[in-house]
């Protein structure tokens, strides 16, 4: 019988380390309680717009960030390719009895460990932290700077609060806001665009009502559930684009200036031809079924 499921005791162990739910954010704790804390005197303060899902108003609100003229907002890098969200599942591994204080490197000269028991010699996790760290430097710091821009940040549709701490452990002092808009009006302007988006490529395809509503609702229930513990900022759609839009909570959140004409220009419209796609029962019904019960709980409604 272990040939085809596997010792009892490693499945027994197994099953344990699953009843501790392993996560993102769990992976970032444990690391966070056994490494250093992060330098203190680091001012880094990158942006991350994070959206419910497509069609949600996230480039109207890059957009109007980007209005400050020192600051830089890459829109959904390289997104199919889901580099931040392996970088952040990286993270799920960490656990208090993993990896064994003995992997790490200590520093001796490499000549003296030749005799040694090196089959796993680890980089530090400071040094973990460092080269994750590296990656965004490298791909989004010195491009910006090179562009002229004192700061810079990511607008993402794809990206949820899990993926937010995860940031947050790179760039203490990030700023995040999470925007959000009614899935049923979101998903009506997707459905003008043919519905083929991925959100991973190509084992997610965003194809389905269930598929859009599904991403939505587990974004959306990170986002409520940590706002407030990741100091993020909650923008519904309808407040940014009704008679009161809250840009001075958003200038003063963080710390830029906002040109307010930019709300009067229309870049781009998902209006294809002057049509409005209309959706069927079925799918209506699917989308509410799977965005339950989070949009009746935001006022969200049909």
């Amino acid at each position: 019988m272990s040939a085809l499921r596997g010792p009892a005791q490693a499945r027994a162990a197994h099953r344990q380390a699953l009843s501790r739910r392993p996560c993102i954010i769990s992976g970032i704790e444990q690391l966070q309680s056994a490494s250093l804390v992060a330098d203190i005197n680091d001012d880094a303060e990158p942006i991350f717009l994070l959206s419910a899902g497509w069609r949600s108003g996230s480039t109207l609100l890059q957009r109007l960030i980007m209005s400050d003229s020192r600051v830089l907002i890459w829109g959904e890098p390289y997104d199919e390719c889901g580099m931040i969200q392996a970088l952040a599942d990286s993270m799920k591994a960490f656990r208090t009895d993993w990896p064994p204080a003995e992997y790490y490197y200590d520093g001796t000269p490499p000549a003296d460990l030749s005799g040694n028991w090196i089959a796993n010699l680890f980089p530090s996790l400071e040094d973990l932290r460092k080269g994750h760290r590296a990656f965004f430097d490298v791909m989004f710091s010195e491009p910006s700077k090179r562009g002229g821009a004192a700061r810079w940040g990511i607008k993402e549709v794809r990206l949820g609060s899990e993926h937010a701490f995860y940031l947050r452990w790179l760039y203490p002092k990030a700023k995040f806001i999470f925007l959000y808009r009614n899935p049923l009006d979101a998903y009506r302007s997707y459905a003008r665009y043919g519905r083929s988006w991925y959100d991973i490529f190509p084992n997610k395809p965003m194809f389905t009502p269930t598929a859009f509503g599904t991403h939505w609702r587990q974004l959306m229930q990170g986002y409520l559930r940590d706002a407030k513990k990741l100091d993020a900022l909650l923008v519904p759609y309808e407040d940014l684009v009704g008679e009161c839009p809250p840009l001075k909570e958003i200038e003063a959140y963080l710390g830029i200036r906002i040109n307010h004409s930019v709300l009067d220009g229309k870049v781009g419209s998902s209006e294809r031809g002057g049509k409005k796609v209309r959706l069927s029962a079925l799918e209506k019904w699917l989308l509410k079924r799977a965005v339950s019960p989070v949009a009746k709980k935001l006022g969200y409604d049909w």
